[in-house]
């Protein structure tokens, strides 16, 4: 499909959120549970629909085919997968949940294959048009192959629980799973804060204690 025929086709509809929608696939209440989740974690509504499971991703990638004419492309399919990442720095590309998958030919123009959480979101596929001076394909890129994409080719997968916990008045911050395990991120603390931050998680896990029974006493 030419660049120009997904432009209108992705115009036909306003937003990923009112495809789904309007095609039934979740409810007015799951949606505002979405815009909230998207809100406190600054993901877009593709990639919290699909954290949160509410339809699942053969759905969305049927949806998007049949309505926008927008595909998938299975990982392994992709040759050179990985090689033009540097076109897209890691945080912008993070910022807007993208990865360049590979460069494609039309009409003797390279162009950017993206895989995207949300290939409807227009204003992401203008801003990284802007940063590489290239033409956008947008493809369908389920977050599960995002968070996959990442963890390979970047430092980390995408972190969509930022917490801020804090250790003898300072603050780090911190993903979910590390807040509540207890594991420990050699990079912000050290000594006696890793110590502190592994007793905590231990004593969360095992139930000894809650989080908030934990506070209570420190502030006691």
């Amino acid at each position: 499909m030419s660049k120009k025929n997904v432009g209108r086709a992705a115009s036909a509809v306003s937003s990923f959120r009112q495809l789904v929608l309007h095609s039934n696939l979740i409810s007015s209440a799951q949606a505002l549970d979405l815009d909230k989740f998207c809100h406190e974690t600054g993901v877009n509504f593709a990639t919290a629909l699909m954290f949160k499971g509410s339809c699942s991703v053969s759905q969305l990638e049927k949806l998007l085919e049949e309505h926008v004419s927008i595909r998938r492309f299975p990982l392994k399919s992709i040759p050179g997968l990985g090689k033009i990442r540097n076109l897209i720095a890691e945080e912008k590309a993070k910022e807007l949940q993208v990865f360049p998958l590979t460069l494609i030919e039309e009409s003797g123009q390279r162009i950017i294959l993206l895989g995207m959480t949300d290939p409807l979101d227009l204003s992401a596929i203008r801003k990284v048009e802007f940063l590489t001076h290239m033409k956008i394909q947008p493809a369908f890129l389920p977050l599960d192959d995002l968070q996959a994409l990442y963890s390979k080719f970047y430092r980390r997968g995408l972190e969509l629980f930022p917490v801020e916990v804090t250790f003898y008045g300072e603050k780090a911050n911190l993903n979910r799973a590390e807040a509540v395990s207890g594991a420990k991120n050699p990079s912000t603390l050290v000594g006696e804060k890793d110590k502190f931050m592994a007793l905590v998680g231990l004593l969360i896990k095992k139930g000894i204690i809650t989080a908030s029974e934990l506070e209570k006493e420190l502030q006691s």
